[in-house]
């Protein structure tokens, strides 16, 4: 078996704020394995603040599997990539085909400053997005609790309204944001606080549903969620968790226990994007997905992920 790595740099039209911090580029590390005339692709691009290894240590993972392809990284984001091309080229060697089809996605906005949140929530719902997703828990609470509020006042009826805090917020602070803002119609908040201990106390007092999306990243801490009852929904991002058949795997424990399943992006490029696309389709064909991703870059990514009017479409 042949494996390339290619690195590549992606632009983000501006920059995204959440609680870990400010991003304005991915890099990326685009992988191609090769077995006669079949092929298979993934994508490894950690991002800082989020727990995973570094891009340094991706790539240092990645390149010692290319001297040895008997030894798959261990590391969660070179691990995602590596073992989504090994699904895609055992796929490709069965010669199967996917049909054409469609999954609704999300527009992700993570402006700080109000006119911009007004701005880019209205431009979302032009472009026909079902749902809109704004990061919260990067500024004071009280400019929190306004953003959501000119949010919710443009969703309202149009799209759903979801708010994702990356944990950044403390227990009193959550509870102050959201009871602030619980008559406004939302869908659910990913991440309130660091300790999913807090998350059901929290979701009791505002009548909000919670999702787990970060603390997903061990077994111990999903025994731990599942445990707590402490979430409603799990958002699971493939490109970290060790690829489609780590997230079929958690999509199963998430059914066992009657908890919705979201697919999500991590700000990817195309490799992954159509990875998760495809998972979607498999797992939560009827959801609205944080694959929407496509439209924040720059670069001009390929049109099978390009949202157009909130859908992304495999051809």
């Amino acid at each position: 078996m042949l494996i390339t790595l290619q690195r590549r740099v992606l632009h983000l039209r501006s920059p995204l704020v959440t609680a870990h911090g400010s991003t304005s580029e991915r890099h990326v590390i685009e992988i191609s394995v090769q077995e006669g005339k079949f092929y298979g692709y993934g994508e490894a691009s950690p991002l800082p603040g989020f727990g995973l290894e570094s891009f340094q240590e991706a790539e240092t993972a990645l390149n010692n599997w290319v001297q040895d392809p008997e030894q798959l990284p261990t590391s969660p984001a070179a691990l995602s990539g590596a073992a989504t091309a090994l699904e895609y080229l055992a796929f490709a060697k069965r010669g199967d085909s996917l049909p054409p089809a469609s999954i609704a996605v999300q527009a992700l906005v993570g402006a700080s400053e109000i006119f911009d949140v007004e701005t880019q929530v209205a431009q979302a719902i032009d472009a026909g997005y079902p749902a809109i997703k704004l990061k919260v828990a990067a500024t004071n609470t009280s400019a929190d609790i306004e953003r959501i509020r000119v949010a919710a006042t443009l969703t309202n009826e149009k799209a759903l309204l979801r708010l994702d805090a990356n944990g950044g917020w403390s227990t009193n602070e959550a509870s102050q944001v959201l009871r602030a803002v619980a008559d406004e119609q939302i869908d659910l908040v990913e991440e309130p606080t660091q300790d999913p201990s807090d998350w059901r106390a929290i979701s009791t007092r505002t009548g909000l549903n919670i999702g787990a999306d970060e603390h997903l990243s061990g077994a111990l801490q999903i025994d731990r969620i599942l445990e707590l009852k402490a979430a409603h929904t799990f958002v699971l991002k493939p490109s970290v968790l060790g690829g489609p058949g780590f997230t079929r795997q958690l999509a199963s424990r998430a059914d066992e226990h009657n908890i919705r399943v979201l697919i999500s992006s991590f700000l990817d490029g195309p490799i992954a994007l159509r990875a998760a696309r495809d998972l979607a389709l498999d797992l939560a064909p009827h959801e609205i997905h944080g694959l929407g991703t496509a439209a924040l870059f720059v670069d001009e990514l390929p049109e099978d992920v390009q949202p157009v009017k909130g859908r992304i479409f495999r051809r």
